[in-house]
C-alpha cells in the first residue's frame, strides 16, 4: 500500500470533514440498532414527559466501543482521548473506550423533559430514583474484543440486578444494549421496552436518541439468535473458555451441532429463543403476502408485496426462507431485502435465491449439488415468523464451486 514507503505527512487530520464521517455513522447505527420490545408503546418517549432517568454505562458522556483491532480511533481527532478512564487497564485489546457521542446531551436536545444520569453503583440509589422519574432509560454494557471473548451470556458486574431493581421501581423502564451479541435477559418480562444498539461508534449517541424519541423509526434486525438460557445451546460452556485458559488454545471440532449453526439449531431442536434470528420490531405494522416463487437460472425466483398497515412511515425486513428434507436443518435463509415505506403504501419485491443455497457441498469432487424434489419457500418476518409458504420443484443440478 505504499504506508511507509511514502507516509502521509502534515496535519492531515486537521483536513478531515469529521462532521460528514459521523452522519455517516450515525445514519449506520440507526439502521442496525434493533427494537426488541415496546409494551403500550413506551417508546418512542412520551413528549408528555417532564423526568428521564439515564442510568449506568456511562450514558452522560458516550458509547461504549469494542476492543482490539475494532477500536479505530485517531489522537488528533476532535474526539481523541480516554473520556472515561480505562477500565480494563490490562493492555490489549484494551483500552476499554468510549466514543465521545453522550446519549443524555443528545436526548436533553431533543425532549423538553429534565435529563439527568446516575452511574448505577448503587442498586438501591437507583431504584430510589426511578420511582421518581416518568421514564426510566438502564444502559446495559458488555465489552468484548479481539482476543477476549466472554465467559457467559450475562451482563457483568451485576448489571441484571440493578436493571431488575429498577425495572421493579419503575415498569416504564428502557433497556438499551450496548453490546457485541446475545445476552440473556432475567428481567425482561419486567421492563417496559428494550433496544439493542450493539457498539453504535463514533456518533451512536446520537444515533440512540433519534430512535428513542421517535425521529427515526428503528429498523434493525437480529443477525443472530438470542437465546432464553445457556442451556438452550449445543455447548452451555465452552471447552478451555480462553479467556479463563489463554495458553490452552482450545478446539472445537463442532460435533455436536454439525452446520446447524445459530437459527439451524434452534429449528433443528424444537428450542424456542428469546428472541429469533431475523427479528425486530418497528413503531409502525408491515403485512407480507402474495408470494409467488419459481424455478429461474439455477436458483429460485420469489417475489412477493409488503405493505405499511401502520400510521407512521417505516422500513422493515421482509426475508425468504426456503427448506428441503436431508439437510443439515429444516430450513435456510434464501434472501432478504430492507424496504422503506409510507403508511398505507404497499411495494412488489423480487428476489433470488442463489443455487448454492439449495444446495449441499461434495467434497470429494469439489461441486454443489441440489437434489430433484420439492422445495419449500417460506415468505417470513424472522426465522420463526413465517407468512406464507409455497411449493417449488427443481431438477437435480450439479454446479461448480462457484455456483455455475
Amino acid at each position: 500500500m505504499g504506508a511507509f514507503d511514502t507516509p502521509v505527512r502534515g496535519d492531515r487530520a486537521a483536513t478531515i470533514d469529521y462532521a460528514a464521517h459521523a452522519a455517516v455513522t450515525r445514519s449506520d447505527a440507526e439502521e442496525g440498532i434493533v427494537l426488541l420490545k415496546n409494551d403500550a408503546n413506551l417508546l418512542p418517549l412520551a413528549r408528555t414527559a417532564k423526568s428521564i432517568l439515564l442510568i449506568g454505562a456511562h450514558a452522560d458522556v458516550g458509547v461504549l466501543s469494542g476492543g482490539g483491532s475494532s477500536q479505530v480511533y485517531s489522537h488528533n481527532a476532535p474526539t481523541s482521548g480516554l473520556i472515561v478512564p480505562d477500565e480494563f487497564n490490562k493492555g490489549f485489546p484494551g483500552p476499554k473506550t468510549y466514543h465521545a457521542s453522550s446519549p443524555m446531551t443528545a436526548l436533553q436536545a431533543r425532549t423538553g423533559a429534565r435529563v439527568t444520569y446516575l452511574d448505577g453503583k448503587d442498586p438501591r440509589a437507583a431504584a430510589a430514583a426511578a420511582r421518581k422519574a416518568d421514564i426510566v432509560i438502564v444502559f446495559g454494557e458488555q465489552w468484548t474484543g479481539e482476543s477476549i471473548d466472554v465467559p457467559d451470556l450475562a451482563l457483568p458486574d451485576a448489571q441484571n440486578a440493578l436493571i431488575d431493581a429498577v425495572a421493579r421501581a419503575n415498569r416504564k423502564t428502557v433497556v438499551v444494549l450496548e453490546t457485541g451479541g446475545p445476552v440473556v435477559m432475567p428481567w425482561l418480562s419486567k421492563v417496559g421496552a428494550v433496544i439493542e444498539a450493539w457498539y453504535p461508534g463514533t456518533a451512536g449517541g446520537e444515533a440512540i436518541a433519534r430512535i428513542l424519541t421517535g425521529e427515526v423509526n428503528p429498523s434493525g434486525r437480529l443477525p443472530a439468535t438470542f437465546p432464553a438460557s445457556l442451556s438452550q445451546l449445543p455447548r452451555p460452556v465452552l471447552e478451555g473458555d480462553p479467556k479463563l485458559d489463554r495458553d490452552a488454545h482450545p478446539m472445537g471440532n463442532y460435533d455436536i451441532e454439525g452446520a446447524a449453526i445459530g437459527y439451524k439449531w434452534f429449528d433443528k431442536t424444537g428450542r424456542k429463543p428469546l428472541f429469533p434470528f431475523g427479528y425486530g420490531l418497528s413503531y409502525t405494522r408491515f403485512a407480507l403476502d402474495g408470494l409467488k416463487a419459481e424455478a429461474k437460472g439455477k436458483g429460485i425466483a420469489a417475489t412477493f408485496a409488503v405493505r405499511n398497515t401502520g400510521s407512521v412511515a417505516g422500513k422493515t425486513v421482509a426475508q425468504v426462507y426456503v427448506a428441503a428434507p436431508g439437510w443439515e436443518a429444516p430450513k435456510r435463509l434464501g434472501a432478504f431485502q430492507k424496504v422503506d415505506l409510507a403508511p398505507g403504501v404497499s411495494q412488489s419485491v423480487a428476489t433470488m435465491i442463489d443455487p448454492r443455497l439449495l444446495a449441499t457441498f461434495d467434497t470429494a469432487t469439489a461441486t454443489w449439488k441440489i437434489a430433484e424434489g420439492d422445495y419449500q419457500v417460506m415468505l417470513a418476518d424472522s426465522a420463526v415468523s413465517i407468512a406464507q409458504t409455497v411449493t417449488v420443484h427443481l431438477p437435480a443440478q450439479t454446479l461448480d464451486s462457484r455456483g455455475k
